[in-house]
């Protein structure tokens, strides 16, 4: 049995010979990945560095459940919140949600809002829990950051659309990620900005987030007492504030690496084509 005290990070081969990944986190969630790659291709992510290899069925999102158990982990809940974007694969997510509530462990999911027609029907869901990844507080900051992802003033009209019929409780399941990165979103332009938008919205939870360290990327996160400091004055805006998680924190915390490592001077067919993945 692996110690349980402790992150693990962990890969689970597929019958066509891809490699996914999850991790299990010491305070006792199973955070699954989705998807091989990821389509959006975010520059501070590891895990969209190759595109998008292909969706994972809802068996083979079971199957990394079925393999931290096989480790000696008993997971008290799941969240959908390692490689891929859910919302690119809506069946199957709905599916393997399905899956959990049959074993009663209850299910999150992280999304950046792509499709926002999907988002609209999964915000009002039975879930527990909707993370949307902005890391930004303007337009342009959440463009450079997410350049594949929705609108950013159309994904807040979707939130002013459809929160408000929401029952508060179910609103309170709703929570916006933000990844404090030095000289980009740590600026007091940027959290103030954010700020403002969540400002109608007093239900939402603000979990701010820190970089989980890759080599060779140019993207690293302010120093503790920054954070800190910042998770003050946004409380002091009325920001529903969480600190960085310290399990998520951690070096095995971030999703990713070991999917990127596999993929290394490797070439898979997809497609019924070869797609080159050398680095």
């Amino acid at each position: 049995m692996e110690n349980p005290d402790r992150n693990l990070k962990f890969t689970v081969p597929l019958v066509d010979g891809l490699t996914i990944e999850a991790v299990f986190y010491g305070s006792g969630t199973l955070c699954v990945s989705s998807q091989a790659g990821c389509a959006l291709q975010c520059p501070f992510c590891a895990s969209g560095s190759r595109g998008l290899l292909r969706n994972l069925s809802s068996g083979e999102m079971a199957l990394q459940l079925t393999a931290a158990i096989d480790r000696g982990f008993a997971p008290k809940r799941v969240t959908i919140s390692g490689i891929g974007e859910p919302l690119h694969n809506a069946a199957a997510v709905l599916a393997f949600i399905d899956i959990c509530r049959s074993r009663a462990l209850p299910v999150s999911l992280t999304t950046t809002g792509n499709p926002l027609q999907t988002l609209r029907e999964f915000l009002p869901m039975p879930h527990n829990g909707l993370m949307l990844s902005l890391h930004a507080g303007s337009s342009e900051t959440h463009r450079r950051l997410i350049p594949h992802g929705p609108d950013y003033e159309q994904l807040w009209t979707v939130l002013g659309e459809v929160l408000p019929s929401c029952s508060r409780r179910r609103r309170r399941k709703i929570g916006i990620n933000y990844l404090l990165l030095e000289g980009l979103t740590d600026t007091d332009r940027e959290w103030s900005l954010l700020a403002e938008r969540l400002r109608p919205f007093p239900e939402l939870s603000l979990h701010l987030l820190t970089c989980n360290p890759v080599p060779g990327s140019p993207f690293r996160s302010p120093p503790p007492e920054k954070v800190a400091a910042i998770g003050t004055l946004l409380a002091a805006r009325g920001c529903n504030v969480r600190m960085p998680n310290r399990w998520r924190s951690r070096a095995e915390g971030g999703c990713g690496t070991l999917f990127v490592k596999n993929l290394w001077g490797s070439v898979w067919k997809s497609a019924g084509r070869c797609v080159n993945l050398d680095l």
